[in-house]
Order: structure tokens, then sequence, then C-alpha cells
């Protein structure tokens, strides 16, 4: 089918949608249920493809699905609906982390990585994730411009490793290092 042609039809199609008082567009609208079930079958019916043909990718996307679903921010009735996704994703063993998140769990305990007082921005990430994107502190929300303390100081002996950090909102981290500097 020509370009041209698809473009001559839905011209078409709006100017007699127009002549007819949107007649034509409420039709498709009322449809919309059905368009939805299409939708949700479609998507059953790819994931069905999916697991089939790459069975060993399939606990990686389940895993990476769960961890996006984890994160997002969602009311209580749609965490509850997806909640019997995300046991079965742990019950199936996710225990064994990614190459990338081994990486972030095992930086800050090397030679010399003590002292440095520079944490990756996707430590800090993974730190505020691990804590449900709440300040560790007050308990509120995040804000995007959250900070990463360590909760025992460099100068004390403390490490960049993600057991020694802690995401605090900016208000929270000023308190407290005001506090521990006087």
């Amino acid at each position: 089918m020509k370009v041209e042609l698809l473009v001559f039809a839905i011209t078409g199609f709006f100017i007699a949608n127009t002549y007819y008082d949107g007649k034509y567009m409420a039709i498709l609208k009322s449809w919309k249920k059905y368009y939805q079930m299409m939708g949700i079958g479609f998507a059953g019916l790819s994931a069905y493809l999916f697991f089939k043909k790459y069975p060993s990718d399939t606990r990686t996307l389940l895993s990476s699905a769960s961890g996006v679903i984890r994160h997002l921010p969602v009311d209580k009735t749609a965490g509850d609906l997806f909640e019997p996704f995300l046991q079965l994703t742990k019950a199936t063993g996710n225990m064994d982390f990614s190459n990338e998140a081994q990486k972030i769990r095992q930086s800050g305990t090397g030679e010399g990585a003590s002292t440095k007082r520079c944490v990756s921005e996707t430590k800090k990430k993974y730190v505020a994730a691990q804590q449900g994107w709440k300040c560790g502190r007050c308990q509120k929300q995040l804000p995007a411009w959250f900070e990463v303390d360590h909760t025992v100081r460099l100068e004390h002996g403390g490490s960049n490793h993600v057991d020694n950090l802690v995401a605090l909102c900016r208000d929270c981290h000023g308190e407290k290092t005001a506090l521990e500097n006087l």
C-alpha cells in the first residue's frame, strides 16, 4: 500500500467525521473496551511467545520488571495487584544479583576507597532504592536532590560501601552534618 493512499484515506476519514459532527470518532471511541481487551491479549501472547523462544532470558526479564514495578510510585491498590508477581520473582531465586548490582555492592571496600569522599550517582540511586525512596531519618519521600551520608564517617573508619551509606533529604543531611561538626 502506498503512503499517499494511506494519507488520502486518513484525510477522507477526518473530513467525513467532521461533516457528520464526530459520529465516526464516537463510534471508534465506543469500542474502547474491545481495544483494551485486544491490547491485553496481544501483550499476553507476546509474553508467552517470548518465554517459549527465550527461556533463559525469562528470569532476567521478570526480575528486571519486578525491580521497575517495585520502585515505581504507584498507589496501594495497584501495588497489591502486582504483589503476587513480585513474590514470584523473589521465590524463583532472585538472590544472585546481576553484575551491575554486584559491582555496586562490592565497590567502596577496596584499597584507598575508604578515604575518598565521593559516591557515584549509580550508588546513590541504589541506596535510595533500597530504602524505598524514603529519607533515612524523617521517612519522607526523597526529593530529586537527595544526598547520601555515611553512617560511620570516613575519618572514623567508615567506608563507601552501600552498607555504610544512607540516603537523606537535604534538610536532614544538613542538620546531621551541622550537629556532627559542632
